[in-house]
């Protein structure tokens, strides 16, 4: 449920960086206007936790899924060739 939070705070803050790349437009700004400063570094913190989050899901699950994975690929090959005899 975690990753799927992060995830879409990170979509969220992909959005951000799209308008800004081409409207040159910073909607977290726009939401907390210039004096709440303090709330804009909150949602940027926030967002910032969630990619760093996504990004360790990423390289947990990639790394972890070679090491599962692949005993049970040479189990099924040695089960595949041993019905064969």
């Amino acid at each position: 449920m975690i990753t799927v939070i992060a995830l879409i705070l990170v979509i969220i803050g992909s959005i951000n960086w799209l308008s800004v790349g081409i409207f040159d437009f910073n909607i977290v700004n726009w939401m907390f206007s210039s004096t709440s400063y303090v709330g804009a570094r909150v949602i940027y913190g926030i967002v910032g936790v969630a990619g760093l989050w996504a990004l360790f899901y990423l390289i947990y699950n990639r790394f972890s899924a070679k090491r599962i994975n692949a005993p049970e690929t040479a189990m099924s090959e040695k089960r595949k060739t041993a019905g064969n005899r």
